[in-house]
């Protein structure tokens, strides 16, 4: 499964959608041939039907807003507490080691003792299913396996940055 480029939506290559793509093209002998062809974006069929100067205009937009995106996520993860954010989802767990980790029920499973904390690099471990990440995909996966919808990186760092204002 991909992603819209523009509105993050996922997207059955089964079913319709478009596809940006960037042809390298030559003229031999008077025949237009293609050399090269790399695709650049693959689109909902929602968003491809309005038409190519609003898809090149939105990924225009998300192109200029990425810059700024990746500025706020470096904020974040110098910021946010680890523990901090765990405990605004109602996790805390058993210290285990010697390092900064901890040993919590998972909330994506519900099981005892089956999620690592690394609080130190900010990180998480579901044992049960292999799940692991960052801040960012922690509020990914939560939403969508504990709250059922779906979240774009832009939301949760937008989510983030407001439930933990950076200075």
């Amino acid at each position: 499964m991909s992603q819209c480029k523009i509105c993050g939506k996922e997207i059955d290559e089964k079913n319709t959608h478009f596809t940006l793509a960037f042809n390298k093209k030559a003229t031999e002998e008077g025949e237009k041939k293609i050399i090269h062809s790399e695709e650049g974006a693959i689109i909902c069929e929602e968003c491809g039907n309005e038409g190519l100067s609003s898809v090149l205009r939105n990924l225009k937009l998300i192109n200029d807003a990425d810059t700024e995106l990746k500025a706020k996520m470096k904020s974040l993860e110098k910021s946010i507490d680890m523990i901090a954010l765990m405990k605004a989802y109602g996790i805390s767990g058993e210290k285990a080691g010697t390092g900064n980790q901890f040993l919590a029920k998972c909330p994506f499973h519900d099981q005892e003792a089956s999620f690592l904390i690394d609080a130190k690099n900010k990180e998480y471990f579901c044992f049960c299913e292999g799940l692991k990440g960052d801040i960012f995909s922690f509020i990914i996966n939560y939403d969508r396996d504990v709250e059922h919808k779906h979240t774009t990186l832009k939301q949760a760092v937008d989510f983030l940055m407001e439930k933990f204002p950076t200075s």
